[in-house]
């Protein structure tokens, strides 16, 4: 990681730090757009601070650590998304989206049909996994087939927002109901064969984002987890000195230094192919085993705390609870998986 990395890392574990475990998204948001952490992944004549994906994924890891409750990865897609459009108002949507406004991509799979009626283009059907979406004044939707992506106002008719409860309260979910909304033709990114392109890339970004919201989480929860076991004693002895326990913390260390080593890697080789089936593919096998890790280490977490673990004060259930919903957003584990054991198979 270079110096500059480095150094915003620090910076924004330094930020989150104070603002404390799961700190809340109306502290975390406003901030975060002060201190320009939107722009990390721009060039420099978009105004960005030229940090590419490595940056986008060291503040990624950083919120992950924290458990920060604000929607960034939604709006780095979005911002993103644009970015790497062609169309008539993208540096003016740029600044508006790194600084004033929000758009809310969505953080799974959607269901929209696009159909032509006459000159107009009709979106109908429905989207989940949106982050915030009550704050958004846009949301970045893609047909389908992948052969349209646009950016969608949120107030209009036929739209309709519905919160959606989970687990983990560190995280706002909504849906969106779509029935025969217009797109806006100066609002469309990219359509056929770029949308295509675009929504590989979009895909590959989002599963990178959860890889690294999992190992950040699954760092702090193991670091936690051994300042317990070394100050927490049984028969007059620190429960880091019981052998077994030494052990089972060593297995969920090299897991996560894993999961950490595989996101480095991809992120470095294939920054400039997320758009390439090689690079969805790496972002898939990144995230896989990021999420796993996570929910491993999560568990043990629980375990190896024992009764304060299982208490609503202690924070063990925190990330247990992003470590399970990390699992459920974004390509699903199980089509993930399959996936990757085709491409394997087919390269033997």
């Amino acid at each position: 990681m270079s110096q500059a990395l480095n150094e915003l890392r620090d910076s924004a574990r330094q930020v989150l730090g104070k603002l404390g475990l799961a700190a809340d998204e109306n502290q975390t948001w406003p901030l975060l757009v002060e201190l320009g952490w939107l722009l990390v992944a721009l060039p420099e004549d978009d105004g960005g601070l030229e940090q590419g994906l490595a940056g986008a994924v060291a503040f990624h890891t950083e919120l992950g650590r924290g458990l920060a409750a604000a929607p960034y990865a939604s709006a780095l897609l979005a911002i993103d998304a644009v970015q790497h459009a062609e169309f008539a108002q993208r540096q003016s949507f740029l600044e508006r989206f790194t600084a004033a406004e929000y758009v809310a991509a969505p953080m799974a799979a959607s269901h929209l049909d696009l159909r032509r009626d006459g000159s107009r283009l009709l979106l109908t059907g429905g989207v989940a996994a949106l982050e915030s979406a009550d704050r958004a004044t846009h949301l970045l939707l893609s047909s389908q087939d992948d052969r349209c992506v646009a950016l969608v106002p949120t107030r209009q008719p036929g739209l309709s927002l519905r919160a959606r409860n989970t687990w983990d309260p560190s995280r706002r979910l909504f849906e969106a109901q779509l029935q025969d909304v217009p797109l806006d033709p100066a609002l469309l990114l990219a359509q056929g064969e770029a949308a295509q392109l675009l929504c590989r890339r979009l895909r590959s970004l989002r599963e990178l984002s959860l890889a690294a919201d999992a190992v950040g989480g699954a760092a702090a929860a193991l670091t936690m987890t051994v300042e317990y076991l070394q100050t927490r004693r049984q028969f007059g002895r620190p429960l880091a000195l019981f052998q077994a326990l030494k052990h089972r913390c060593a297995d969920l260390c090299a897991l996560s230094v894993a999961a950490e080593a595989q996101l480095a890697d991809t992120v470095s080789r294939y920054e400039t192919r997320l758009a390439e089936p090689d690079g969805e593919l790496a972002a898939k096998t990144a995230r896989q085993l990021a999420c796993s890790v996570y929910a491993r280490v999560a568990e043990e977490a629980l375990q190896l705390h024992g009764g304060i673990g299982m208490t609503s004060e202690h924070a063990c259930h925190r990330f247990l609870k992003r470590a399970l919903l990390d699992e459920q957003l974004g390509l699903p584990a199980a089509q993930a998986a399959c996936d990757i054991a085709g491409a394997f198979i087919a390269a033997c």
